[in-house]
């Protein structure tokens, strides 16, 4: 029942999500499109994973400012940040590897329905992982990095979203960087939960989201 309820957690979030960024999704389409067609790619013909894509493109933009790729919350270097904005610049190296780009958005342009069903489920597979998650402490260290970015998958950002889909009441997450405090402090105030952290004499970066 648990894993029930976190999917239709999820199917919520999807659905106040497209309806809250409704309008701002007309212009990503545009854009995506666009770029798809002078690059020679196709876009991912998935009606419910498209949207879902663009709909974590515009809270990006809502919570760092800028056309975040939805796969990878800002690292905290300038340089990595900016190629991580989306189409980001390790795209078409992913497509001409893998068939797609990381997050599915793109891909080759002979790219059939199945060749994108099957980078969806690896991808699926990439950001549900089994969580590090006792009671309602999340512990996000130990991923693994995707080779090109030097980013963990999934991210802090990432697996908070998943947890906080799992569990009731408050949740406590341990971080590698500073950055990652940062980006769960914009999350926290995005979704109206309380924020506190502290640096424990341990040196581990400890977060609390509060349910109110």
């Amino acid at each position: 029942m648990a894993g029930l309820g976190a999917t239709i957690k999820m199917y919520r979030d999807f659905v106040r999500g497209w309806w809250k960024y409704r309008k701002r999704l007309q212009h990503d389409d545009a854009w995506i499109r666009k770029y798809a067609a002078a690059k020679g790619l196709r876009v991912n013909p998935h009606r419910m994973f498209y949207t879902n894509l663009k709909i974590w493109i515009e809270e990006n933009r809502d919570l760092y400012g800028r056309q975040q790729c939805p796969c990878f919350e800002p690292s905290g270097d300038p340089e990595l940040d900016r190629k991580l904005l989306c189409p980001c610049k390790f795209a078409e190296a992913d497509i001409q590897a893998h068939g797609t780009c990381h997050c599915v958005l793109f891909g080759r342009g002979d790219l059939d329905d199945r060749g994108f069903a099957l980078a969806e489920k690896n991808l699926q597979r990439e950001y549900r992982p089994k969580l590090n998650l006792s009671g309602n402490r999340l512990d996000t260290r130990g991923m693994p990095k995707d080779p090109r970015r030097g980013l963990p998958v999934p991210d802090a950002t990432h697996q908070v979203k998943q947890a906080l889909n799992m569990v009731k009441g408050d949740l406590v997450v341990i971080v590698e960087t500073e950055h990652a405090v940062e980006n769960l402090k914009r999350l926290a105030h995005a979704r109206g939960l309380g924020f506190s952290s502290q640096l424990t004499s341990q040196g581990i970066y400890e977060v609390t989201l509060q349910r109110t």
